[in-house]
Protein backbone atom coordinates (compact mmCIF):
# COMPACT_ATOMS: atom_id res chain seq x y z
CA UNK A 1 0.00 0.00 0.00
CA UNK A 2 1.47 3.34 -1.06
CA UNK A 3 1.72 6.01 1.62
CA UNK A 4 0.13 9.25 0.42
CA UNK A 5 2.54 12.18 0.22
CA UNK A 6 2.52 14.61 3.10
CA UNK A 7 0.69 17.84 2.48
CA UNK A 8 3.08 20.76 2.04
CA UNK A 9 3.44 23.03 5.06
CA UNK A 10 1.60 26.28 4.33
CA UNK A 11 3.98 29.20 4.02
CA UNK A 12 3.26 32.45 5.80
CA UNK A 13 2.70 35.38 3.53
CA UNK A 14 5.27 38.16 3.53
CA UNK A 15 2.65 40.54 4.91
CA UNK A 16 1.89 38.24 7.83
CA UNK A 17 5.60 37.79 8.60
CA UNK A 18 5.99 41.57 8.57
CA UNK A 19 3.28 42.18 11.16
CA UNK A 20 3.79 39.20 13.48
CA UNK A 21 5.75 39.45 16.74
CA UNK A 22 9.22 38.01 17.04
CA UNK A 23 8.53 36.59 20.48
CA UNK A 24 10.98 36.44 23.36
CA UNK A 25 12.74 33.20 24.17
CA UNK A 26 10.38 30.91 26.08
CA UNK A 27 12.91 28.99 28.18
CA UNK A 28 11.41 30.43 31.38
CA UNK A 29 7.76 31.10 30.48
CA UNK A 30 6.66 32.23 33.97
CA UNK A 31 9.12 35.11 33.81
CA UNK A 32 7.03 36.68 31.03
CA UNK A 33 4.14 37.05 33.45
CA UNK A 34 6.49 38.62 35.99
CA UNK A 35 7.66 41.10 33.36
CA UNK A 36 4.08 42.15 32.69
CA UNK A 37 3.48 42.70 36.41
CA UNK A 38 6.68 44.75 36.46
CA UNK A 39 5.48 46.85 33.52
CA UNK A 40 2.19 47.62 35.24
CA UNK A 41 3.90 48.50 38.52
CA UNK A 42 6.30 50.91 36.80
CA UNK A 43 3.49 52.54 34.80
CA UNK A 44 1.28 53.03 37.86
CA UNK A 45 4.17 54.62 39.77
CA UNK A 46 4.88 57.06 36.95
CA UNK A 47 1.20 57.90 36.42
CA UNK A 48 0.98 58.94 40.07
CA UNK A 49 4.23 60.89 39.83
CA UNK A 50 3.12 62.75 36.69
CA UNK A 51 -0.35 63.47 38.04
CA UNK A 52 0.77 64.71 41.46
CA UNK A 53 4.23 66.09 40.68
CA UNK A 54 4.25 67.39 37.13
CA UNK A 55 0.59 68.37 36.64
CA UNK A 56 -0.25 69.17 40.30
CA UNK A 57 -3.51 67.29 40.18
CA UNK A 58 -5.48 66.62 43.34
CA UNK A 59 -4.77 63.08 44.46
CA UNK A 60 -5.37 61.55 47.87
CA UNK A 61 -2.14 61.52 49.90
CA UNK A 62 -2.67 57.96 51.17
CA UNK A 63 -3.40 56.77 47.65
CA UNK A 64 -0.24 58.43 46.34
CA UNK A 65 1.86 56.97 49.17
CA UNK A 66 0.51 53.49 48.41
CA UNK A 67 1.34 53.93 44.74
CA UNK A 68 4.85 55.15 45.47
CA UNK A 69 5.39 52.24 47.87
CA UNK A 70 5.24 49.87 44.87
CA UNK A 71 8.49 51.28 43.48
CA UNK A 72 10.22 47.92 43.15
CA UNK A 73 8.98 46.95 39.69
CA UNK A 74 12.20 48.42 38.29
CA UNK A 75 14.26 46.23 40.59
CA UNK A 76 12.43 43.22 39.19
CA UNK A 77 13.63 44.12 35.70
CA UNK A 78 17.18 44.53 36.99
CA UNK A 79 17.30 41.14 38.69
CA UNK A 80 15.67 39.46 35.68
CA UNK A 81 18.25 41.09 33.40
CA UNK A 82 21.03 39.82 35.61
CA UNK A 83 19.57 36.34 35.68
CA UNK A 84 18.94 36.04 31.95
CA UNK A 85 22.25 37.58 30.89
CA UNK A 86 24.06 35.51 33.50
CA UNK A 87 22.42 32.32 32.24
CA UNK A 88 23.40 33.14 28.66
CA UNK A 89 27.00 33.90 29.58
CA UNK A 90 27.36 30.82 31.78
CA UNK A 91 26.29 28.64 28.89
CA UNK A 92 28.38 30.51 26.32
CA UNK A 93 31.60 30.60 28.32
CA UNK A 94 31.33 26.98 29.39
CA UNK A 95 30.67 25.70 25.86
CA UNK A 96 32.57 28.06 23.59
CA UNK A 97 34.89 30.16 25.74
CA UNK A 98 35.58 33.88 25.67
CA UNK A 99 35.27 34.11 21.86
CA UNK A 100 31.51 34.26 22.44
CA UNK A 101 31.87 37.72 24.01
CA UNK A 102 31.88 39.40 20.57
CA UNK A 103 28.59 37.71 19.73
CA UNK A 104 27.18 38.72 23.11
CA UNK A 105 27.96 42.40 22.58
CA UNK A 106 26.57 42.40 19.05
CA UNK A 107 23.33 40.86 20.22
CA UNK A 108 22.96 43.37 23.08
CA UNK A 109 23.65 46.36 20.84
CA UNK A 110 21.10 45.37 18.21
CA UNK A 111 18.53 44.48 20.89
CA UNK A 112 18.56 47.78 22.76
CA UNK A 113 20.20 50.57 20.77
CA UNK A 114 17.91 51.07 17.72
CA UNK A 115 14.61 51.73 19.51
CA UNK A 116 16.32 53.80 22.19
CA UNK A 117 17.90 56.14 19.67
CA UNK A 118 14.71 56.43 17.64
CA UNK A 119 12.66 57.47 20.69
CA UNK A 120 15.39 59.75 22.05
CA UNK A 121 15.75 61.41 18.65
CA UNK A 122 12.00 61.88 18.16
CA UNK A 123 11.62 63.41 21.62
CA UNK A 124 14.60 65.71 21.14
CA UNK A 125 13.15 66.96 17.85
CA UNK A 126 9.59 67.36 19.12
CA UNK A 127 10.19 69.51 22.22
CA UNK A 128 11.86 72.86 22.83
CA UNK A 129 15.05 71.77 24.54
CA UNK A 130 16.22 73.72 27.55
CA UNK A 131 19.91 74.67 27.63
CA UNK A 132 20.50 71.91 30.18
CA UNK A 133 18.75 69.30 28.02
CA UNK A 134 20.78 70.36 24.99
CA UNK A 135 24.00 70.20 27.01
CA UNK A 136 23.16 66.78 28.44
CA UNK A 137 21.85 65.19 25.22
CA UNK A 138 25.25 63.73 24.20
CA UNK A 139 25.47 62.02 27.60
CA UNK A 140 22.01 60.51 27.09
CA UNK A 141 23.10 59.29 23.67
CA UNK A 142 26.11 57.62 25.32
CA UNK A 143 23.91 55.86 27.90
CA UNK A 144 25.21 57.99 30.77
CA UNK A 145 21.85 59.33 31.94
CA UNK A 146 22.32 57.85 35.40
CA UNK A 147 25.22 60.28 35.97
CA UNK A 148 23.11 63.36 35.14
CA UNK A 149 20.66 65.49 37.15
CA UNK A 150 17.34 63.80 36.46
CA UNK A 151 14.84 66.64 36.51
CA UNK A 152 12.42 66.85 33.60
CA UNK A 153 14.09 70.10 32.45
CA UNK A 154 17.59 68.61 32.71
CA UNK A 155 17.30 65.57 30.43
CA UNK A 156 15.10 64.52 27.52
CA UNK A 157 14.53 60.94 28.72
CA UNK A 158 15.16 61.10 32.45
CA UNK A 159 13.55 57.66 32.83
CA UNK A 160 16.43 56.39 30.69
CA UNK A 161 18.59 56.17 33.83
CA UNK A 162 17.59 52.52 34.21
CA UNK A 163 18.44 51.74 30.59
CA UNK A 164 21.82 53.41 31.07
CA UNK A 165 22.44 51.33 34.19
CA UNK A 166 21.64 48.14 32.32
CA UNK A 167 23.86 49.05 29.36
CA UNK A 168 26.76 49.75 31.71
CA UNK A 169 26.04 46.37 33.28
CA UNK A 170 26.07 44.67 29.87
CA UNK A 171 29.42 46.31 29.15
CA UNK A 172 31.12 45.06 32.30
CA UNK A 173 29.45 41.76 33.20
CA UNK A 174 31.09 39.58 30.53
CA UNK A 175 34.48 40.58 31.95
CA UNK A 176 33.22 39.69 35.43
CA UNK A 177 32.17 36.30 34.14
CA UNK A 178 35.60 35.66 32.67
CA UNK A 179 36.93 36.20 36.21
CA UNK A 180 34.25 33.94 37.68
CA UNK A 181 35.06 31.15 35.26
CA UNK A 182 38.68 31.17 36.45
CA UNK A 183 37.66 30.52 40.06
CA UNK A 184 38.01 27.01 41.43
CA UNK A 185 34.33 26.08 41.73
CA UNK A 186 30.81 27.43 42.02
CA UNK A 187 31.06 27.96 45.77
CA UNK A 188 33.83 30.48 45.21
CA UNK A 189 31.73 32.13 42.52
CA UNK A 190 28.74 32.39 44.86
CA UNK A 191 30.97 33.82 47.59
CA UNK A 192 32.43 36.48 45.27
CA UNK A 193 29.02 37.50 43.91
CA UNK A 194 27.55 37.64 47.42
CA UNK A 195 30.33 39.96 48.57
CA UNK A 196 29.85 42.11 45.49
CA UNK A 197 26.10 42.25 46.13
CA UNK A 198 26.59 43.26 49.79
CA UNK A 199 29.13 45.93 48.86
CA UNK A 200 26.42 48.10 47.29
CA UNK A 201 24.73 48.42 50.70
CA UNK A 202 28.09 49.44 52.18
CA UNK A 203 28.43 52.13 49.50
CA UNK A 204 24.93 53.47 50.21
CA UNK A 205 25.60 53.55 53.95
CA UNK A 206 28.91 55.37 53.42
CA UNK A 207 27.26 58.02 51.23
CA UNK A 208 24.41 58.41 53.70
CA UNK A 209 26.61 58.94 56.75
CA UNK A 210 29.04 61.17 54.90
CA UNK A 211 26.32 63.49 53.59
CA UNK A 212 24.05 63.84 56.64
CA UNK A 213 21.72 65.61 57.16
CA UNK A 214 19.83 64.88 53.95
CA UNK A 215 16.81 66.44 52.30
CA UNK A 216 14.67 63.54 51.04
CA UNK A 217 14.85 64.51 47.37
CA UNK A 218 18.64 64.93 47.56
CA UNK A 219 19.06 61.48 49.14
CA UNK A 220 16.84 60.07 46.38
CA UNK A 221 19.03 61.66 43.74
CA UNK A 222 22.25 60.53 45.40
CA UNK A 223 21.32 56.88 45.95
CA UNK A 224 18.42 55.64 43.83
CA UNK A 225 19.59 56.30 40.27
CA UNK A 226 23.36 55.92 40.38
CA UNK A 227 25.31 52.93 39.05
CA UNK A 228 27.65 52.76 42.06
CA UNK A 229 24.70 52.47 44.47
CA UNK A 230 22.25 50.28 42.51
CA UNK A 231 24.34 47.46 41.05
CA UNK A 232 23.28 44.98 43.76
CA UNK A 233 19.98 44.31 41.98
CA UNK A 234 21.83 43.23 38.84
CA UNK A 235 24.45 41.24 40.74
CA UNK A 236 21.64 39.39 42.55
CA UNK A 237 20.44 38.22 39.14
CA UNK A 238 23.90 36.91 38.30
CA UNK A 239 23.98 35.10 41.63
CA UNK A 240 20.59 33.58 40.90
CA UNK A 241 21.86 32.37 37.50
CA UNK A 242 24.84 30.61 39.09
CA UNK A 243 22.71 29.03 41.83
CA UNK A 244 20.04 27.93 39.36
CA UNK A 245 22.53 26.39 36.92
CA UNK A 246 24.62 24.61 39.57
CA UNK A 247 22.02 23.51 42.13
CA UNK A 248 18.70 23.83 40.27
CA UNK A 249 17.85 20.12 40.35
CA UNK A 250 18.66 19.82 44.05
CA UNK A 251 16.59 22.92 44.85
CA UNK A 252 13.65 21.54 42.89
CA UNK A 253 13.72 18.28 44.85
CA UNK A 254 14.06 20.18 48.13
CA UNK A 255 11.07 22.37 47.28
CA UNK A 256 8.80 19.36 46.77
CA UNK A 257 8.12 19.56 50.52
CA UNK A 258 5.50 22.21 51.42
CA UNK A 259 7.45 23.05 54.58
CA UNK A 260 10.53 23.86 52.52
CA UNK A 261 8.54 26.08 50.20
CA UNK A 262 7.23 27.94 53.24
CA UNK A 263 10.78 28.37 54.56
CA UNK A 264 11.73 30.06 51.30
CA UNK A 265 8.54 32.07 50.90
CA UNK A 266 8.25 33.56 54.40
CA UNK A 267 11.43 35.72 54.24
CA UNK A 268 10.41 37.02 50.81
CA UNK A 269 6.91 37.83 52.06
CA UNK A 270 8.46 39.57 55.05
CA UNK A 271 10.57 41.79 52.79
CA UNK A 272 7.48 42.47 50.68
CA UNK A 273 5.54 43.61 53.74
CA UNK A 274 8.36 45.87 54.93
CA UNK A 275 8.59 47.48 51.49
CA UNK A 276 4.84 48.10 51.34
CA UNK A 277 4.57 49.40 54.93
CA UNK A 278 7.93 51.03 55.70
CA UNK A 279 6.44 53.43 58.26
CA UNK A 280 5.56 50.44 60.44
CA UNK A 281 9.25 49.68 60.83
CA UNK A 282 10.95 53.06 60.43
CA UNK A 283 8.58 55.74 61.65
CA UNK A 284 11.44 57.93 62.95
CA UNK A 285 14.12 57.35 60.31
CA UNK A 286 12.67 56.70 56.89
CA UNK A 287 15.84 57.84 55.17
CA UNK A 288 17.87 55.11 56.87
CA UNK A 289 15.17 52.61 55.93
CA UNK A 290 15.44 53.56 52.26
CA UNK A 291 19.12 52.70 52.17
CA UNK A 292 18.09 49.08 52.73
CA UNK A 293 14.90 49.25 50.66
CA UNK A 294 16.64 50.52 47.51
CA UNK A 295 18.33 47.26 46.59
CA UNK A 296 18.92 45.03 49.60
CA UNK A 297 15.34 44.24 50.60
CA UNK A 298 14.09 44.16 47.03
CA UNK A 299 16.69 41.63 45.93
CA UNK A 300 16.16 39.45 49.00
CA UNK A 301 12.44 39.46 48.24
CA UNK A 302 12.81 38.66 44.55
CA UNK A 303 15.56 36.08 45.07
CA UNK A 304 13.27 33.85 47.13
CA UNK A 305 10.25 34.39 44.90
CA UNK A 306 12.24 33.60 41.76
CA UNK A 307 13.73 30.44 43.22
CA UNK A 308 10.19 29.28 44.01
CA UNK A 309 8.93 30.23 40.57
CA UNK A 310 11.81 28.64 38.67
CA UNK A 311 11.65 25.35 40.57
CA UNK A 312 7.94 24.72 40.98
CA UNK A 313 4.95 24.03 38.77
CA UNK A 314 2.07 25.30 40.88
CA UNK A 315 -0.93 27.46 39.95
CA UNK A 316 1.05 30.71 40.19
CA UNK A 317 3.68 29.36 37.80
CA UNK A 318 1.02 28.19 35.35
CA UNK A 319 -0.87 31.49 35.52
CA UNK A 320 2.25 33.56 34.87
CA UNK A 321 3.16 31.27 31.96
CA UNK A 322 0.01 32.12 29.98
CA UNK A 323 0.89 32.78 26.29
CA UNK A 324 -0.60 36.31 26.35
CA UNK A 325 2.11 37.38 28.81
CA UNK A 326 4.84 36.36 26.40
CA UNK A 327 3.31 38.54 23.71
CA UNK A 328 2.98 41.54 26.02
CA UNK A 329 6.48 41.05 27.46
CA UNK A 330 7.90 41.04 23.92
CA UNK A 331 6.72 44.66 23.64
CA UNK A 332 7.90 45.59 27.13
CA UNK A 333 11.05 47.43 26.09
CA UNK A 334 9.12 49.68 23.73
CA UNK A 335 6.47 50.25 26.39
CA UNK A 336 9.08 51.50 28.82
CA UNK A 337 10.61 53.83 26.22
CA UNK A 338 7.34 55.59 25.35
CA UNK A 339 5.05 55.37 28.38
CA UNK A 340 6.29 58.54 30.10
CA UNK A 341 5.79 61.00 27.20
CA UNK A 342 2.44 59.39 26.36
CA UNK A 343 1.22 59.87 29.90
CA UNK A 344 2.60 63.40 30.20
CA UNK A 345 1.43 64.69 26.81
CA UNK A 346 -1.82 62.76 26.25
CA UNK A 347 -3.30 61.07 29.30
CA UNK A 348 -2.49 63.56 32.07
CA UNK A 349 -4.04 66.62 30.31
CA UNK A 350 -7.18 64.60 29.54
CA UNK A 351 -7.37 63.34 33.12
CA UNK A 352 -6.88 66.87 34.41
CA UNK A 353 -9.77 68.12 32.30
CA UNK A 354 -11.96 65.26 33.51
CA UNK A 355 -11.06 65.98 37.13
CA UNK A 356 -12.08 69.61 36.64
CA UNK A 357 -15.38 68.22 35.31
CA UNK A 358 -15.83 66.44 38.69
CA UNK A 359 -14.80 62.94 37.63
CA UNK A 360 -13.39 61.36 40.83
CA UNK A 361 -9.74 60.35 41.03
CA UNK A 362 -10.62 56.83 42.23
CA UNK A 363 -12.02 56.31 38.72
CA UNK A 364 -9.55 58.48 36.78
CA UNK A 365 -6.40 56.88 38.14
CA UNK A 366 -7.03 53.22 37.18
CA UNK A 367 -8.49 54.27 33.82
CA UNK A 368 -5.39 56.37 33.20
CA UNK A 369 -3.05 53.51 34.08
CA UNK A 370 -4.98 51.24 31.72
CA UNK A 371 -4.93 53.86 28.96
CA UNK A 372 -1.19 54.45 29.30
CA UNK A 373 -0.47 50.71 29.15
CA UNK A 374 -2.72 50.28 26.12
CA UNK A 375 -1.30 53.23 24.18
CA UNK A 376 2.27 52.31 25.06
CA UNK A 377 1.67 48.73 23.90
CA UNK A 378 0.40 50.07 20.57
CA UNK A 379 3.45 52.31 20.19
CA UNK A 380 5.70 49.47 21.35
CA UNK A 381 4.22 47.26 18.64
CA UNK A 382 5.04 49.87 15.99
CA UNK A 383 8.59 50.09 17.30
CA UNK A 384 8.84 46.30 17.30
CA UNK A 385 7.70 45.92 13.69
CA UNK A 386 9.52 48.90 12.18
CA UNK A 387 12.69 49.08 14.27
CA UNK A 388 13.33 45.99 16.40
CA UNK A 389 12.62 43.24 13.88
CA UNK A 390 14.89 44.73 11.16
CA UNK A 391 17.57 45.15 13.83
CA UNK A 392 17.14 41.51 14.85
CA UNK A 393 17.71 40.40 11.26
CA UNK A 394 20.85 42.50 11.05
CA UNK A 395 21.97 41.07 14.39
CA UNK A 396 21.52 37.52 13.15
CA UNK A 397 23.70 38.17 10.10
CA UNK A 398 26.49 39.79 12.11
CA UNK A 399 26.55 37.43 15.07
CA UNK A 400 26.52 34.12 13.15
Amino acid sequence: MTTPPLAPTPQKSALRRFFELELLDNRYPALHGLRVLGIVSVVQFHVTWIFAGEHHMEIDADWADSSYAVFFGMDLFFILSGFLIGSILLHSLQTAGSQQLRRFYIRRIFRTFPSYYVVLGLLALSIDLTPAQLRHLPYEAAYLTDFLPLGSTETVMFWGWSLALEEQFYLTVPLLFVVLMHLRNDRYRVALLTLLWASALVVRLAIYYRGRPWVDIDLYGALYFRPHTRYDTLVAGLLLAVVHRRWGSSIQRWLEEPFHRALLAIPSLGCFWVLLRPMTFAAYDMQFMRIFAWGTLTTLMYFGFLLLLLHSDGPVHRALSAPIFRQIATLGYGVYLVHMPMCDALIAPLAQALQEARVPMWLLWPLSVFAVVLLALAAGYVLHVLIEKPAFRMRARLSD
